[in-house]
């Protein structure tokens, strides 16, 4: 963070509000990541306002993103949903596919967490269809983590499966150790609880292909 301030400093100094945008989010980023939640919406808020000033879409895409992940782990789902959609109405607007992507996937499981399934479903497919356009392996396996996890947590361990399980896969054909080892870690657990408990889905829940 030291580095950080000084450059916001010298960027201040020589009036260069795009170079203070990009600090400020990266400021942000860093006490996102240290659990300081509201240091990091104030730090997005700065850069937001800026990256407005300056007129860069593309810096307020990935500034609205990064304040609807706060929102959703601070649990405010609507004002996550919020962000996420502004940001993905910026991120089409300057064609950056994989940013539509990213945030697609964020509103799918945002939508599960709602309990609209058939969005969340919808959702996701759009996430991975656009993430495979641009060949990005790493994150269709990753929407497939990401989503049954999700599922996990909501207690829906029979509908993560088939997600975990194509998670697993493409981490494997990546070759990344440590993705596999969390996919079998999650997968176990699931089917471990599945087999459990094997009628406690909701009624009309059904799997997310």
């Amino acid at each position: 963070m030291g580095h950080y301030r000084q450059a916001l400093d010298l960027f201040r100094q020589v009036h260069d509000r795009l170079g203070q945008a990009n600090t400020l989010r990266a400021m942000g980023d860093v006490l996102r990541y240290q659990d300081d939640l509201e240091g990091a919406m104030g730090h997005y808020r700065q850069a937001l306002d800026l990256f407005r000033q300056v007129h860069d879409r593309l810096g307020q895409a990935y500034t609205l993103q990064a304040m609807g992940d706060v929102l959703q782990f601070q649990k405010d789902l609507e004002g996550a949903m919020g962000h996420y959609r502004q940001a993905l109405d910026l991120f089409r607007q300057v064609h950056d596919r994989l940013g539509q992507a990213n945030t697609l996937a964020a509103l799918s499981r945002l939508a599960l967490q709602q309990s609209r399934d058939d969005e969340a479903r919808r959702l996701l497919h759009q996430a991975i269809a656009m993430h495979r356009a641009i060949g990005d392996r790493y994150s269709v396996a990753t929407d497939h983590f990401n989503f049954g996890l999700a599922l996990l947590n909501l207690e829906r361990p029979c509908e993560a499966l088939p997600h975990l399980e194509q998670a697993l896969e493409g981490y494997k054909v990546i070759g990344l150790t440590q993705a596999v080892k969390d996919a079998e870690r999650l997968l176990a657990e699931a089917r471990e609880t599945c087999e459990t408990r094997p009628t406690r889905e909701e009624p009309g829940d059904n799997a997310a292909p």
